[in-house]
C-alpha cells in the first residue's frame, strides 16, 4: 500500500514539473510574440530590463520596465539616498555614530556582524552598505533616520512617491524578502538619476571598490566595477524571489547611460546581459545634454545650531497610500507560433582569436590629497574619504547577500572549469540565444548543468555575439565536442579568458 502511495505521489510531482514547464515556455512565446526578448540566462516571471539616456531623459529600449519586480539590495539605493539627503540638510554628518540595536544585529546575512550596543560611523555605514551590503548596517541606519525599521520605510516609501517612483513601496531598508515590497525598472532608473542629480558629490562613494574595517577589507559585490570602462555606479541585489539584479550608470565619450537588469539566473550570466545592454545602448544614447537635473530643493542655512544628531531626524509617523499588491506572474493570452531560426554562417566560427575586452577600464591612478589642513566642507571631506578609500571617479560599486549576491557569478559550491564550446558567432544577440536553445535541446544529456552565454566583440566596425557553453575541464570540454560534431553541431574549444 505504501509503495502504491509512493508511486502516485512520485507521479503527482512530474505532472507537475511538466506543467511548470510548459507555463514557462508560454511565458517565454508570449513575450517572443508581444515583440520582447527574455535572455536565456533570466527568468521571464523576473526578469526585466530598460537603458536610460541620462543626457536627454530619453529612455533608449526596454522589457517589462513598467512590471512590478522584486528590488532585493537594491533597497538598500533608497536607503543611502535617506542618508545623503539628511547630511546634505546638515541634520546628519559624515562622522555621526550610529548605534547598533538588537534588532539590527539579529540581521541574517549579508552583514558585518556587531553585538548589540556598538556603534558605526555614517560614513563607514555608507561603505559597508555600498560594498559588502550589510543588512545590520541597513537596519541601524533606518532606526537612526526613522526610529524603527517600519517607520523608515514609510519615510523610504513617501519619498519614493516625491521623486515620481509611482509604482514602489518599501517594506524594511535592507531588500530581505518582503512580498510587499516591490518597484519596476522605470522606477529604479528614477531613483538612480536622482541621487545623482541631488548628491553629486556623495554618489561618488558608489565608486567604493573596497571597505576595510576591524581587521577585515571587504570587497565591491558589483564586479562589473573597474572592468566595464566608465562605470561608476551603482549597485546589485539577491533574494530567491527577484533574482540577480543590477542597477548601472556608465560615462563613456559624452555618453551617460543607465542602466537595469532584474531576474537574471547567476550573477555572470546577469552582468553579461548588463554589458550587452550598456553597449547597445551607448550606440543609440546622446552627447547632447538636453536633459535638466531634477534637483531637490535645498534647504536655507539654519542658525541655530541646536538640531541633536542622535535623535531621529525625521518625523516618526507618516501616513502612506495603501500598497499595491505583490508582483504576480505575466498573464498570457496569446502563444507565438515557434519559427525556425537560420543561423549566420561567420569566418569567426572556423577560427577565432582571442580579443582583448573593449570594455576593460584602465587601472586606477592614484589621488592626490591635501592632508595639510582640515577639511572644512562636504566637498572636502569626500575628497579626502575617497581619496584614503581608493575611489577613483567613473568606476563602480554594488551589492549582495541574503538580499545580495557575491558579484563573482558562480554559485557557492559549485567547482567550475576554465574551458569553454563555441557553437557559433552571429550577427545579433538574438541570434546566439536562439543558437544556444537549439543546441541545448539537441544535446540536452551533453550540456546539461554547463553554463550558456553570449558574448559580444567588436571586429572592425562589425559587432558579432559568440554562443558559448562554458565551465568545462579540458578533457570534458573536449569529449563534449566531439560528441556534439558527430551530432552534425559544429564546435571548438577554447579557453575562458
Amino acid at each position: 500500500m505504501a509503495t502504491k502511495i509512493y508511486q502516485h505521489r512520485t507521479k503527482a510531482v512530474r505532472i507537475g514539473k511538466t506543467l511548470m514547464s510548459v507555463v514557462g515556455c508560454l511565458m517565454g512565446f508570449a513575450a517572443v510574440a508581444a515583440g520582447f526578448v527574455v535572455p536565456v540566462a533570466a527568468e521571464p516571471a523576473k526578469y526585466a530590463s530598460i537603458a536610460y539616456d541620462a543626457n536627454t531623459g530619453d529612455t533608449l529600449f526596454e522589457t517589462f520596465g513598467s512590471d512590478k519586480r522584486y528590488p532585493a539590495s537594491l533597497t538598500k539605493i533608497m536607503t543611502l539616498y535617506m542618508a545623503f539627503d539628511l547630511i546634505e540638510k546638515d541634520r546628519l554628518s559624515l562622522n555621526s555614530t550610529i548605534p547598533i540595536s538588537a534588532q539590527a544585529a539579529s540581521q541574517p546575512p549579508s552583514k558585518l556582524g556587531f553585538e548589540v550596543g556598538d556603534t558605526i560611523t555614517l560614513i563607514d555605514a555608507i561603505k559597508s552598505l555600498v560594498t559588502k551590503s550589510a543588512n545590520d548596517v541597513a537596519v541601524a541606519v533606518a532606526e537612526k533616520i526613522g526610529g524603527s525599521e517600519a517607520g523608515f520605510a514609510r519615510l523610504m516609501t513617501k519619498k519614493a512617491r516625491e521623486l515620481g517612483m509611482k509604482n514602489t513601496v518599501f517594506k524594511n531598508a535592507s531588500g530581505l524578502p518582503d512580498d510587499n515590497q516591490y518597484t519596476t525598472a522605470h522606477d529604479m532608473v528614477k531613483l538612480a538619476v536622482r541621487i545623482q542629480d541631488d548628491f553629486p558629490e556623495l554618489y561618488k562613494l558608489f565608486a567604493t571598490r573596497h571597505f576595510s574595517y576591524r581587521g577585515k577589507t571587504y570587497k565591491n559585490h558589483n564586479t562589473l566595477l573597474g572592468t566595464v570602462k566608465g562605470i561608476d555606479g551603482i549597485k546589485t541585489g539577491y533574494i530567491r524571489a527577484s533574482g540577480f539584479n543590477l542597477v548601472s550608470s556608465v560615462k563613456r565619450d559624452g555618453k551617460h547611460v543607465i542602466a537595469v537588469v532584474f531576474g537574471g539566473k547567476t550573477a555572470r550570466s546577469r552582468n553579461t546581459h548588463m554589458r550587452s545592454i550598456i553597449s547597445r545602448a551607448l550606440k543609440q544614447a546622446s552627447t547632447n545634454k538636453s536633459r535638466k537635473p531634477m534637483l531637490v530643493a535645498k534647504p536655507q542655512p539654519v542658525l541655530r545650531p541646536s538640531l541633536p544628531a542622535q535623535k531621529p531626524a525625521l518625523e516618526r509617523s507618516i501616513e502612506v497610500g495603501r500598497a499595491d499588491p505583490p508582483p504576480q506572474p505575466r498573464k498570457t493570452v496569446r502563444i507565438a507560433k515557434d519559427r525556425r531560426h537560420e543561423f549566420l554562417r561567420s569566418p569567426e566560427q572556423e577560427a577565432i582569436k582571442t580579443i582583448e575586452d573593449p570594455y576593460a577600464a584602465p587601472a586606477p591612478q592614484p589621488v592626490a590629497t591635501d592632508r595639510g589642513r582640515d577639511p572644512g566642507t562636504l566637498q572636502d571631506q569626500l575628497a579626502m574619504l575617497l581619496a584614503r578609500s581608493g575611489v577613483v571617479d567613473n568606476d563602480e560599486a554594488s551589492d549582495q547577500g541574503s538580499a545580495e549576491d557575491n558579484g563573482g557569478g558562480e554559485q557557492p559550491g559549485k567547482l567550475r572549469g576554465t574551458f569553454i564550446i563555441q557553437v557559433g558567432a552571429f550577427a545579433s544577440q538574438n541570434e546566439a540565444e536562439a543558437q544556444l536553445r537549439a543546441v541545448s535541446q539537441r544535446a540536452d544529456t551533453i550540456l546539461n548543468g554547463y553554463d550558456r552565454r553570449t558574448e559580444m566583440v567588436e571586429k572592425g566596425t562589425r559587432t558579432i555575439y559568440r554562443a558559448r557553453f562554458a565551465g568545462f575541464e579540458s578533457g570534458a570540454a573536449t569529449a563534449a565536442c566531439t560528441e556534439l560534431r558527430r551530432r552534425s553541431i559544429d564546435c571548438f574549444v577554447t579557453r575562458a579568458q
